[in-house]
């Protein structure tokens, strides 16, 4: 997301001559800065009263705190379930809802409106998904994959490219405000018709390939399969100038409008999903993938140059940084270790990186930290502080802390989680950038998908941040469906061979089985077995390894 072109477009309505668009800019741009610094000091935030420990360090405005963190997951979806209207018609477009057709939301004076910047599907349908589908396996509750399963089918049956073009059967990441045929986002001159970032196609290949192991319909699986092609045809060898894919591509022509990007653990991770279950062309995907690690690792690794990852931008450079690009490299090498040999090495690096860059580098008049949180802006062009990208941080520093059992990870990620804790109304209304001003609206990809999911992946790293006295399966890499819970048992199907789920549970099980057949209580399980910590008061940590799919059973 770059909104600064989003803004500058609002004010060109406003004046006849672009010379003073600049100046406007800067003038709102410190005007809202200086407004929210000067509000930092106030006993509320974000019409939250503001509550801090004895150190003065913030903690989260829900009681009783323990359960603070489901709260907010609970809230985001709920607002998703009753609160937003449908689109603006014609029809058919006002059948759906606005986040079908729109970037983000407007709050005007309590009426949701739409905002009139492109329409970014590749960012929103993979994070759209991934969250729902780890709120499922968190809750039990199906609803918000049928959501997101509706939107997915709307999403392929309307942006997908033509089978003869340079790029065919690929996905569309962008496209206009209010289109409900997607070819693009043309409206401001800064794409193309036909445009895409294949960062964010092979995203959408991944999150189709995770909707047939959950749905088993074949036509998630050939879509997959299309965009897996696509990406191993096109796969060359990266250096410092250009990448293992191109950023940008025009996808007609096959022309190529931005050769350098990094956001490719998406890529890699379809890939590696599709040659372990012996799907498609594994020998092209296994070169294609074997590509995308040699770039990561000898590129952005050592360089630094973590290029965008948004859709929104023009940029054709190889020297841009973007914190979510090094944040998805973050987090992938929790659950593929594989792609990157020193990756225990490499972890804390990358978290320096976000701090060094997005947490201390700052906008004008904005802090790098509130109340004892780091908090994280987005891109070299758009360094305002997010919800989103504090929660991705966080995220990192509490799987990290279960690595490392270094304790200053685990407050790291604590405050920042607690500060996006407050970043939305009691109904769930987000509120995406609150230090900077409500010029920068809500995105619905950010902050309700990529905000949120962020919290599971805290949850892996310390489970005692889940509200205690409940059963919840907290994550899981892996897709699981039939998804059960009892008061002293709970079931579900996992749906990868080598998998590893993490739960907390109000009860100490005295058997697991996988497919009926029992595994065993280990220390530290590194094939097939679970491992049980004690949190007190009958609740228990519980890590469950395995090496084939089914159903599995604790009791």
């Amino acid at each position: 997301m770059n909104q600064i072109y989003q803004r500058m477009n609002r004010v060109k309505h406003y004046l006849n001559n672009r010379k003073y668009l600049g100046v406007v800019f800067i003038f709102l741009l410190l005007t809202y800065a200086g407004f929210a610094q000067s509000n930092t000091k106030q006993d509320t935030f974000c019409g939250h009263p503001l509550v801090l420990d004895d150190q003065q360090k913030i903690l989260p405005w829900y009681q009783p705190q323990e359960n603070a963190y489901d709260h907010f997951l609970h809230l985001r979806w709920n607002f998703i379930k009753t609160k937003v209207p449908n689109s603006p018609g014609p029809a058919p477009r006002s059948y759906y809802p606005q986040y079908y057709f729109y970037c983000a939301f407007v709050n005007n004076n309590g009426k949701i409106e739409p905002d009139s910047w492109m329409n970014d599907v590749g960012e929103k349908l993979p994070n759209w998904f991934e969250n729902a589908r780890l709120y499922y396996a968190y809750t039990g509750d199906s609803s918000m994959m049928s959501i997101v399963r509706d939107m997915m089918d709307y999403y392929m049956a309307h942006g997908t490219s033509s089978h003869d073009f340079a790029w065919p059967n690929f996905p569309y990441t962008t496209t206009n405000a209010g289109d409900t045929v997607f070819r693009g986002f043309t409206d401001e001159g800064v794409l193309v018709e036909h445009e895409i970032q294949v960062d964010h196609a092979a995203e959408m290949g991944l999150a189709y390939f995770r909707m047939y192991k959950y749905s088993g319909e074949e036509k998630y699986l050939s879509a997959a399969i299309y965009v897996a092609n696509v990406l191993a045809a096109k796969a060359r060898e990266g250096n410092v100038d250009i990448s293992v894919w191109p950023y940008r591509v025009v996808m007609d022509t096959g022309k190529i409008t931005s050769g350098y990007g990094a956001n490719w653990t998406g890529a890699y991770m379809l890939l590696d999903k599709l040659i372990r279950d012996n799907i498609g062309n594994v020998k092209a995907y296994t070169n294609a993938r074997k590509k995308a690690k040699d770039f990561l690792l000898k590129n952005p690794m050592k360089t630094g140059y973590w290029t965008d990852g948004h859709s929104d931008t023009h940029w054709n450079i190889n020297t841009y940084k973007s914190n979510l690009s090094a944040s998805n490299m973050t987090l992938a090498l929790f659950d593929f270790p594989e792609l990157d040999p020193k990756w225990k090495k490499d972890i804390p690096k990358l978290i320096k990186w976000t701090e060094d860059y997005f947490v201390f580098r700052t906008a004008e008049n904005e802090p790098s930290t509130m109340w004892g949180a780091n908090i994280v802006g987005e891109q070299d062009s758009f360094i305002f502080k997010m919800d989103y990208q504090t929660a991705r941080y966080a995220a990192a520093c509490a799987r990290w802390y279960a690595v490392s059992g270094d304790e200053s990870y685990k407050e790291k990620a604590f405050r920042s989680l607690n500060w996006v804790t407050y970043c939305n109304d009691d109904e769930g209304m987000a509120f995406e950038s609150p230090v900077t001003g409500d010029w920068i609206h809500s995105w619905w990809s950010d902050t309700y998908g990529e905000c949120p999911r962020m919290f599971y992946h805290a949850f892996a790293g310390v489970p005692e941040w889940a509200p205690p006295g409940e059963n919840h399966i907290l994550y899981s890499e892996g897709i699981l469906k039939n998804v059960l819970y009892a008061k002293r048992s709970i079931a579900y199907t996992t749906t990868s061979d080598n998998g590893e789920e993490y739960l907390r549970v109000a009860f100490k099980p005295q058997t697991i089985t996988i497919n009926g057949d029992e595994i065993d209580l280990r220390k530290k399980p590194y094939k097939t077995g679970y491992s049980l910590r004690n949190l007190g008061n009958g609740d228990y940590a519980l890590t469950i390894k395995h090496n084939k799919a089914g159903v599995v059973a604790i009791k």
